[in-house]
């Protein structure tokens, strides 16, 4: 099985090599940060692979995220049952519209949950933003809106966009380095959220 891993930065590439595993062959790239660099670099990856006979069978979002409160913890592994984009749709005044009810599309693409049926962690949905929320208010109303969302990131929705539109089966795997809110760095551990990475990408 060829599995191509997309992660934003070097630090989270780095951190899936090391938990590279024989059993596949395994290429990573770096995509960039936010929805639309994941995207266009994942689909151009693909679409080269491709012609170049070496076809991807699956494609996996890999990287750290933030948490909400109460649905997770630092260092905990997160598997996304859906790539969710929590910002596509129409912010009316009273509330979030996602762009599935104005017939535009969906902002939601299920991952493959059989590719990471190994992997120990919490299920949930991961949700996409390109915007990453900045305070405790945000964080409370986004966990309101979206009940099922164990943490939020900034590539999943566009990874999952290019491997759907391919026909690849598409996985999104996280670990937590901080709480979804306030950007108070000092809490943060992004050792910890690594060494997890290693950690499910070997047991992938």
């Amino acid at each position: 099985m060829r599995i191509l891993v997309v992660c934003a930065v070097a630090e989270e590439a780095q951190a899936v090599e090391a938990g590279r595993s024989l059993r596949h062959e395994l290429d990573i790239l770096v995509c960039g940060v936010g929805p639309a660099a994941a995207a266009a670099a994942t689909a151009r990856t693909i679409a080269d692979n491709s012609h170049m006979g070496r076809a991807y069978d699956v494609v996996v979002n890999a990287g750290i995220c933030g948490a909400f409160i109460g649905r997770a913890k630092i260092g905990d592994v997160l598997i996304a049952t859906d790539s969710v984009h929590a910002e596509l749709g129409v912010a009316l005044p009273w509330r979030f519209q996602p762009i599935d009810e104005i017939g535009f599309g969906t902002n939601r693409i299920g991952c493959n949950t059989v590719l990471t049926v190994a992997v120990e962690g919490v299920r949930g949905e991961i949700l996409t933003l390109a915007s990453i929320t900045g305070s405790d208010g945000q964080a409370a109303n986004l966990a309101h809106r979206y009940p099922d969302a164990v943490g939020e990131a900034m590539e999943g929705f566009g990874v999952a966009t290019a491997a759907q539109q391919a026909g690849l089966p598409f996985a999104e795997i996280r670990t937590v380095s901080n709480f979804v809110g306030d950007r108070n760095v000092e809490g943060w551990d992004w050792g910890s959220a690594l060494k997890s990475l290693t950690t499910a990408i070997r047991e992938l």
